[in-house]
């Protein structure tokens, strides 16, 4: 990630998840995608420009006329960023209190409680 103190806001991931998924696409397109989010081309357009400022995102600029944005931000490093915000602020920096209120949540599925034994068990090697 090209600025490891960026800050992504929840409405900026909605846009940086469609980059990942998408890279390449112009602005029009963004917007169609995240037609369900109910914003307008307006407020994508916004929130597209914030990221490019932060420099999350960049435009290739060199079809006439049209921009491309794609993501320069590494998806797992974001993810990570927001993982260890969340263990400061939530659980004083603590991964086990973290997976404990995982493992006790009752609406993980049994998948998903596999896979945090695995995930453990994996540290444990």
């Amino acid at each position: 990630m090209r600025n490891s103190s960026m800050s992504i806001s929840d409405s900026e991931w909605k846009i940086m998840k469609i980059l990942w998924d998408s890279p390449h696409i112009t602005l029009k397109e963004i917007a169609g995608k995240a037609g369900g989010s109910g914003w307008s081309y307006t407020t994508v357009r916004t929130l597209v420009n914030r990221l490019a400022e932060k420099g999350a995102i960049a435009a290739d600029k060199s079809a006439a006329n049209t921009f491309r944005y794609y993501p320069v931000a590494v998806e797992e490093e974001c993810q990570m960023k927001e993982v260890k915000s969340l263990l400061r602020k939530v659980f004083d920096g603590s991964a086990s209190m973290l997976v404990s209120a995982l493992a006790k949540d009752s609406d993980l599925s049994e998948r998903e409680r596999e896979e945090l034994r695995s995930i453990i068990d994996k540290m444990d090697k």
